[in-house]
């Protein structure tokens, strides 16, 4: 998190208050990337300005220890305004629902409580060197993590004994959202990772558990006797649908899932491909580390869930056409994301959801029809754990559950998800995400008939818990039921197979299974069908239409200050597979009984029976809004009705009309009805008169209809822009804002500094509906110079709010004058250049930091100061003058300190101790921080130091030989003499490769000696990737505790090429940088125009 690493910089934080602080983290044997601080750009070196990180007092929740920093309680960090110009995947600031974090502070609530003592529960957990069991995590960026970010938090778990990926460990920058996966982790890491920079969440990984004859048939998808219309005997199978089972894998040899047309299909388990009209089209292990993303991997189920749900989402039911699928035409890709034992930390769902969706529309090779992936089934979700207790699940703000949310609107891919089987009010993750679809389980009692149907015992109930935003919709969890009880399907091979014998094959067997696990895959189908029949809908219409069409089970709704449909425990209804088919068609339910009808004619038909309630005439509909259009119907005597129909036809002032919604089945009973609609954006026309929303009662028995009863509404979006000033303009005195609103009633537009309260701008002139211009005039005094935002927004006289707009200005008002700041980071390193944790008397130490100008004003003779206790020196000199700093310059300074005092210093560094340059912002001129110094010992002192290893080249290439210099330093007073240094590499056990004599190793009272060995790797064992080696020393004096240095050496294709400065204008400031194929693009800022660079291969500006 952008707060400070250790109780001095959080002080110093706390203090500042709202003050502008920038910050500098002394990083002791860790060196951090500064590319974020700035852009050397010749001797114009840019420099990005770190400002107000305000902390808050902690909130104490009864039952929740709280987050302890030492001894004292840790400050809450606000985590706002952390993203600047840094790429992300991510919304900013969602991280700031994220649950379950009851005291907000970043910190997961289950990680909170292993902090204070309670076990990991992370199936993959082993025994750190902490003496505690290692956590799974997910670390949350408020931007999209880097080579930078990666490195820097692999440095501060490998500084508490983190094994690494060589030994098994994961870790995995997801593509989609700002967040690394990590497991293993030793506890001790936690705090250390939650401070690093740009951490605004650390997650514990949800531990993820597994959670059709008569079922097929009930849902109305294969044919019955009971039924008529089903979606088979309509032909809509799946045909050419991809469904991507994410489980354990599944045994696609079996019969029901091997081929379409169930002849010749003899069980072939190693090649899927084998069939001429296969189903399988690709796969992807996402339990290892070792897997092939190409997507050619079948991955094998060892433990039977994920065949079974294979089976009733796309199984023909072999030659026999029993146990059947509810999309059999449909084909298959198989994502291994639970391993065969079941539970499983949810690294291995992340990385198989990441995957699914760099694989969303991938010409899988096979057949020119059958392209990407447009149904994720998850028959999966993360299990009650004892570290959350009265575990209600989460609120859809987990990786998982966001994951899910970029599958189904940026790649279109329906995701169906399991509620889950402890029979309790819990939303799981994922089934807890905003745009999921999440499936209930009901039992089928074993007939087909849909009235003696229930709820499973089983099957978790909602609603999710809320992420605090203004749509109260997506806590309406679970979304539909399907049947999940008695599900009869595909039997996988899991028998242990005998070394050297073939693998066991699943053939045509079939067995029973219970729970949300059956039901998910049956809705999948159903999807599936529903795809084939209108393959225009997006992923959000496909769940609308599945939750619309399905079949009203509740006896009452529980949410009705939001929906006056949905229940707890059925959502919003049974799912029902042919009606879903007639409305992705824009046609009218087909009735349970009675087979496959026309339209109803279009004429007017006589009684007035229907009432609409909602919407009243003269209503206004917004761009994204969710309506509901209910009303009652009053029936009289010897006339019968089964549908309501609601039509929506938008007119416009040329004359013209444009139908929004054709007739349409609502849900509800025939007495009291609705329908829920979503406004699109291409709903909305800037010529439009009025829309006429319809409704009728209809029998389609004896297609008699009522007089239709109509409502006249209108659409309109609500939006603000700001013109003027543009970005990157230097604020001064009375400052015109200009920009654009668009909306209907319009009132008032408010603004709001920073983080403060709205105020009131100005009134706007009546406008009923439309655009109009805006201007407000604002005096810049009001708040200190430097950077600030501005917020606008309009209310209308509803009290309807548009979305805000943002800008960042600097405000200068104050004369022209320099803006001294340290930047970076600083090192403290030996007098050879090895970073120092603490050093030992006598120890002549380089202090090496950066400074800036960030102000207005050049400046000459920049006075710079180390204080520090210890012996003067004009050799190392504690001082130095710069001769010229200009504005926006940067400089690398370095300075000594003579450390002849045992004990823990205070080092002090300050920039013009005096302000003779009249810094107005001089106290963050000075830095400081603690050092140790101990006592050199009088006997020989034997170290490996950081960074005592170097190899030559610095990255070497594959077959190829190289050096291995290791380095050893003697810390005390007296000699070191005959000593034996060998080197080790790890290959399965450790290999001897080379050993060499040290004869000696001087001691001394004021500097530390030290020998360096070279070792040669020869090309044989210089091979791509990461090897480990452990240097080893004997000899007398040498002590076991530091006789061995573990390292590792990474080999691979690349060149180091020499640094390459960019020729810009004097006063040009460098904002981004985007990388592309070819070279890239350079964002600048250039007298407050906004500039664009191109970057050629070469890193030269043509």
């Amino acid at each position: 998190m952008l707060h400070a690493m250790g109780k001095e910089m959080s002080r110093t934080l706390n203090g500042a208050k709202m003050q502008r602080t920038a910050l500098l983290i002394v990083m002791i044997f860790l060196v951090s990337d500064m590319s974020s601080f700035g852009v050397n750009a010749n001797s114009n070196d840019q420099v990005l300005e770190v400002t107000q990180n305000t902390h808050s007092s902690p909130i104490l929740i009864e039952g929740l220890p709280p987050l302890m920093c030492g001894e004292d309680l840790c400050e809450r960090p606000l985590r706002t305004d952390l993203r600047t110009t840094q790429p992300a995947s991510e919304e900013n600031e969602w991280w700031l629902s994220y649950g379950p974090d009851l005291d907000w502070n970043g910190m997961d609530d289950r990680l909170q409580r292993v902090l204070a003592g309670q076990d990991s529960i992370s199936p993959t957990s082993i025994i750190g060197e902490d003496g505690r069991k290692t956590v799974a995590i997910v670390v949350d960026y408020a931007w999209h993590p880097g080579q930078v970010e990666a490195d820097e938090l692999e440095q501060v778990l490998r500084s508490h004994s983190w094994i690494g990926q060589e030994n098994d460990a994961w870790f995995q920058t997801l593509d989609s959202v700002d967040s690394i996966v990590i497991d293993k982790v030793p506890v001790s890491a936690l705090m250390d990772i939650y401070h690093l920079e740009g951490v605004v969440v650390i997650e514990m990984q949800n531990v993820m558990i597994p959670f059709n004859n008569i079922a097929s048939k009930a849902t109305r998808s294969y044919p019955s006797d009971v039924y008529s219309a089903s979606a088979y005997e309509r032909d809509y199978t799946g045909d050419g649908v991809v469904i991507a089972i994410l489980d354990t894998g599944v045994d696609n040899e079996h019969r029901s899932l091997n081929d379409f047309d169930d002849i010749d299909d003899e069980p072939n388990v190693d090649n899927p491909t084998s069939y001429d009209d296969h189903k399988w089209v690709g796969g992807y292990d996402a339990t290892s580390t070792a897997s092939n993303p190409d997507g050619t991997q079948d991955p094998d189920d060892g433990q039977g869930h994920g065949t079974h749900v294979a089976g009733s989402a796309l199984g023909t039911g072999d030659s026999s056409r029993v146990h059947t699928g509810t999309a059999p035409g449909a084909y298959l890709v198989d994502i291994k994301v639970l391993t065969d034992a079941g539970g499983t930390n949810s690294q291995y769902s992340l990385n198989g959801i990441q995957w699914m969706i760099n694989n969303a529309n991938k010409d899988w090779g096979h057949n020119s029809s059958v392209d990407g992936i447009q149904i994720g089934s998850m028959s999966f979700g993360s299990v009650s754990s004892p570290l959350n207790p009265g575990d209600e699940g989460d609120n859809g703000t987990g990786t998982e559950a966001r994951l899910v949310n970029n599958a189904t609107i940026d790649q279109n891919i329906v995701c169906v998800i399991a509620m889950g089987n402890d029979g309790s009010k819990r939303v799981p993750s994922p089934a807890s995400a905003d745009y999921g679809l999440s499936v209930a389980a009901a039992s089928d009692f074993g007939t087909i008939n849909r009235t003696d149907d229930g709820i499973a015992s089983y099957s978790n109930f909602g609603p999710r818990l809320s992420d605090g935003d203004d749509d109260d919709w997506d806590e309406l969890k679970p979304d539909i039921a399907s049947f999940g009880s008695n599900i009869i399907s595909a039997t996988a091979a899991t028998g242990t197979s005998i070394p050297g014998a073939p693998r066991p094959e699943a053939d045509s067997d079939y067995d029973e299974k219970d729970g949300t696990s059956m039901a998910t895959p049956i809705a999948s189908g159903v999807v599936a069908t529903v795809i084939e029949a209108n393959p225009s809908l997006d992923a959000l219409e496909i769940r609308d239409i599945i939750r619309n069409s399905s079949e009203i089970q509740q006896d009452k709704a529980s949410e009705t200050s939001v929906s006056n449909r949905w229940n707890d425990k059925w959502g919003f209804g049974l799912i029902d597979a042919s009606c879903a088919i007639d409305m992705a068609l824009n046609k009218p339910c087909t009735p349970l009984e009675g087979g496959v009808i026309a339209p109803p004619p279009t004429g007017n038909g006589s009684g007035d029976h229907v009432d609409i309630s909602q919407p009243t005439n003269g209503s206004w509909w917004m761009e994204g809004s969710r309506v509901t259009i209910s009303g009652t119907t009053d029936v009289p005597e010897g006339i019968e009705y089964d549908q309501i129909q609601i039509n929506i036809i938008q007119h416009l002032e040329s004359g013209n009309t444009k139908e929004l919604k054709p007739w349409t089945i609502a849900g509800g009973d025939i007495d009291q009805w609705s329908l829920d609609v979503t406004i699109k954006s291409d709903w909305i026309e800037l010529d439009e008169d009025y829309v006429l929303v319809s409704v009728r009662a209809f029998d389609t028995e004896t297609e008699a209809e009522s007089a239709i009863d109509f409502r006249v509404i209108n659409l309109a979006r609500m939006g603000i822009t700001l013109a003027s000033p543009v970005v990157g303009t230097s604020l001064q005195g009375n400052v015109d804002f200009s920009g654009t609103v668009e909306g209907v009633e319009h009132d008032y537009i408010e603004f709001k500094i920073d983080s403060g309260d709205w105020e009131f701008a100005m009134s706007l002139p009546e406008l009923e509906v439309g655009n109009q211009d805006w201007s407000f005039s604002w005096d810049s005094r009001e708040v200190p110079d430097g950077s600030t935002r501005l917020s606008f927004r309009m209310v209308n006289e509803s009290g309807l709010k548009t979305d805000d707009v943002r800008r960042t200005f600097t405000i200068d008002n104050q004369p022209a004058a320099p803006d001294f700041i340290f930047t970076g980071v600083v090192e403290i390193k030996d007098e050879v250049g090895l970073p120092m944790q603490s050093a030992v008397a006598g120890s002549a130490l380089t202090v090496d930091f950066s400074i800036a100008n960030v102000g207005d004003l050049d400046v000459n003779d920049v006075f710079v100061r180390l204080d520090a206790p210890g012996s003067d020196s004009e050799v190392y000199p504690s001082e130095a003058t710069i001769g010229s700093l200009k504005e926006g310059d940067s400089r690398d300074i370095t300075l000594y300190w003579w450390a002849t005092e045992v004990g823990t210093h205070e080092v002090v560094i300050s920039i013009d101790p005096s302000n003779i340059h009249s810094d107005l912002q001089s106290d963050d001129n000075t830095y400081s921080f603690n050092f140790e110094i101990t006592e050199r010992p009088v006997e020989p002192t034997l170290r490996f130091m950081a960074g005592a290893v170097k190899t030559f080249p610095a990255i070497p290439a594959p077959d190829v030989s190289y050096n291995v210099n290791v380095r050893v330093d003697n810390l005390g007073q007296t000699d070191a003499n005959n000593l034996m240094m060998k080197l080790y590499m790890r290959d399965g056990g450790w290999l001897e490769i080379g050993q060499e004599m040290i004869l000696q190793i001087a001691g001394s009272q004021s500097s530390s000696g030290y020998e360096e060995v070279t070792f040669v790797i020869n090309e044989s064992s210089s091979i791509i990737g990461s090897t480990q080696f452990k240097a080893e020393l004997q000899g007398d004096g040498v002590e076991n505790d530091f006789s061995t240095h573990f390292f590792s050496v990474v080999v691979d294709n690349v060149n180091i090429g020499s640094p390459v400065r960019l020729n810009l204008i004097s006063n040009e400031i460098i904002l981004d940088f985007v990388g592309l194929d070819e070279g890239g693009l350079l964002f600048t800022t250039l007298d407050g125009e906004l500039h664009v660079r191109t970057i050629t291969d070469s890193l030269s500006v043509p």
